[in-house]
């Protein structure tokens, strides 16, 4: 396994992070014990989760982070990998309703740590934005858990390049080193617009002003859905018949995302690696630190993920939407 020092901090994390929404959701608490157990046996270090994964379920608590706690206690893997967790997530009770505040943070906060058995968080992300809030305001909150001891550091999910560029601003005239990362929806398949499979207005996806603003600034980018739900080995399995699910074919069925699928058979061919491996690959050697979030919901899935590691590639290899020829 190969390691980076995310930006801005010292926390030197795998090449790729795994991604826990599924846990509690659609993977039982024997069958994620046995992924992260696999995961950091191949040296995986970097574990996401998030305050609201499982509430979506009706009768959930915070089902991830409540099996990546027992996981860390049995396995006694506490202190020894970097957990990544979110709060600030809408309720969906009350979607309307901003929790972007002091008391929504540190209750998300407390519950998240007790859940995870940490007195502080290595990792802190922002799950959502409210634009009317000053970044002034965000920052501060943040700061005072730093402070306080409750996070090491900290990032922003599902915020827009203008948000960004404010909060990085705000930090830097503070004397800090600016945003650490950001994790937003990006993969090596560009969405087409209004064609997201989750249709949740609040989720940002990755745009080239986003790709030119972590090039200037040398901000982390921590990608979800790195894969565009396996896009590519889908549509290597469907042999370009159209058997994909409609919902897939509304979000990425286009000419450069066709043209980038000739390319990762052109280089599967070349290297023996598979196209979920290779569509992984495509973020480790970006202008700036490229870390992708994968889910994965069996050890084979897991595999193709650790393979990615061992692939080094220039990303224009790859083509892609954010480079040439994509609309984003």
């Amino acid at each position: 396994m190969k390691y980076v020092q995310l930006n801005n901090t010292d926390l030197n994390v795998s090449r790729i992070c795994l991604g826990t929404a599924g846990f509690g959701d659609k993977l039982g608490q024997e069958k994620s014990f046995e992924i992260l157990d696999a995961f950091v046996r191949a040296g995986g270090n970097f574990i996401d989760t998030a305050n609201v994964y499982c509430k979506w379920l009706e009768g959930h608590g915070n089902c991830s982070e409540q099996i990546i706690g027992k996981w860390l206690k049995e396995s006694g893997m506490q202190g020894k990998v970097i957990v990544a967790t979110k709060g600030a997530h809408y309720s969906f009770e009350d979607p309307g309703r901003s929790r972007v505040n002091k008391e929504d943070i540190r209750m998300d906060l407390d519950e998240s740590c007790r859940t995870l058995g940490k007195d502080e968080m290595d990792f802190y992300w922002l799950h959502r934005d409210d634009q009317e809030k000053l970044v002034e305001e965000i920052v501060d909150i943040l700061e005072d858990l730093q402070k306080e001891g409750r996070i090491r550091y900290f990032g922003f999910s599902n915020y827009r390049t203008d948000r960004l560029k404010m909060l990085d601003k705000c930090l830097k005239e503070r004397k800090k080193e600016g945003v650490a990362a950001v994790s937003n929806q990006w993969s090596l398949a560009g969405i087409n617009p209004g064609g997201n499979t989750n249709p949740d207005p609040t989720l940002v996806e990755f745009s080239k002003e986003e790709y030119k603003w972590h090039c200037e600034t040398g901000a982390a980018s921590v990608p979800f859905s790195s894969t565009a739900l396996g896009f590519f080995s889908k549509l290597e399995k469907a042999g370009q018949t159209g058997t994909l699910p409609e919902s897939m074919k509304k979000a990425y069925w286009n000419e450069t995302n066709l043209r980038t699928y000739q390319k990762l058979l052109k280089l599967q061919k070349e290297t023996g690696y598979s196209l979920q491996a290779l569509s992984l690959a495509y973020f480790f050697n970006q202008p700036f630190q490229a870390v992708p979030v994968t889910g994965v919901s069996n050890l084979m899935q897991l595999k193709d993920a650790l393979d990615a590691c061992e692939i080094d590639m220039q990303p224009e290899l790859f083509g892609g939407w954010v480079t040439a020829g994509g609309d984003q």
